[in-house]
């Protein structure tokens, strides 16, 4: 049979050699723990939220809360099969692609968890009911900048914002005040603390390799990310229009009085401002630099 037109004119990507070695031992250690410490949402008793006496309205603040949470959970998720596609046809070893594939699993799971948190308060959200966050939400599925940099220089900056997530998550856990909640925070941050870990063993076998240009990108496009999407209501809502910032900080700041696992708008900068100091630390010693980002720079130097 002759190929069709379609065959002949799509080039496929040839995924072999796949190699097995173990080359990186200490992601492969990552991986092991990543088995062994496999959780699942479903089993987590979420009665407590269920059975509170809780105000209708702090109910649906809290919905719309650990909505957004999931919705950002779900949003890793196609940038870590992006990732690992590229890893397959990169021919990268093992375990780089087991690391990227528990990821995904990972996000899956914080993603479950947090709309069960949802359901137990006020219901979930299949999709924003703001439309602010309507418009803001896909920018996190553009991968011009992941593709503009080189493939480890890409999952640097995924992992510098895991980072940053993790401190905002470790506030998060403190102000919860349900069993449910707070377990569910514990366990994320316990994944989380191995995503965290990889970016550092990254940062150690890879920057050193960095051209100039990925560096200045690094540091750009972390920049550019933080500043043009999670500021906007997703981290902080101080980028948010003046009417939404009210009405998304009133609720945000509702579900943290009752000890829902949220963070006060007022505490948002400045949490995010002490992480990106000590990113800055972090990536420093490898020529990368964060530019200064104003909101939380600039507010960062008055609170202190």
């Amino acid at each position: 049979m002759q190929p069709s037109l379609l065959e002949e004119l799509t080039p496929v990507p040839n995924p072999y050699p796949i190699r097995s070695e173990v080359e990186y031992p200490d992601v492969w250690r990552l991986c092991v723990q990543a088995r062994e410490l496999a959780w699942d949402p479903v089993s987590i008793d979420f009665s407590d939220l269920r059975d509170a006496d809780l105000p209708a309205e702090v109910r649906a603040a809290g919905a719309e809360w650990w909505s957004l949470r999931a919705w950002m959970e779900h949003g890793a998720v196609p940038y870590g099969t992006e990732r690992l596609r590229e890893a397959i046809f990169r021919h990268e070893p093992f375990e780089i692609k087991q690391h990227i594939t528990n990821f995904i699993a990972e996000e899956l799971r914080h993603h479950e968890a947090s709309f069960l948190i949802a359901n137990g308060l006020d219901g979930y959200h299949n999709e924003p009911r703001a439309e602010y966050f309507k418009a803001i939400i896909p920018r996190f599925h553009d991968e011009r900048d992941e593709k503009a940099m080189s493939f480890y220089a890409g999952l640097a900056v995924n992992t510098l914002f895991e980072q940053l997530s993790g401190e905002l998550l470790q506030a998060r856990y403190e102000n919860a005040r349900f069993a449910s909640v707070r377990g569910a925070c514990q366990l994320i941050l316990r994944d989380e603390a191995r995503h965290i870990q990889f970016g550092r063993i990254i940062m150690r076998r890879f920057f050193a390799e960095l051209s100039a240009d990925d560096r200045r990108l690094l540091g750009e496009k972390f920049a550019k990310k933080l500043r043009g999407s999670l500021l906007n209501g997703v981290y902080a809502v101080v980028n948010l229009p003046p009417a939404e910032r009210e009405r998304a900080g009133r609720n945000r700041a509702l579900a943290a009085e009752y000890g829902l696992g949220a963070t006060h708008p007022d505490e948002e900068i400045a949490i995010i401002k002490r992480g990106l100091d000590q990113i800055r630390a972090d990536v420093a010693p490898y020529d990368v630099v964060i530019p200064e980002i104003a909101e939380v720079d600039r507010a960062g130097a008055t609170a202190h």
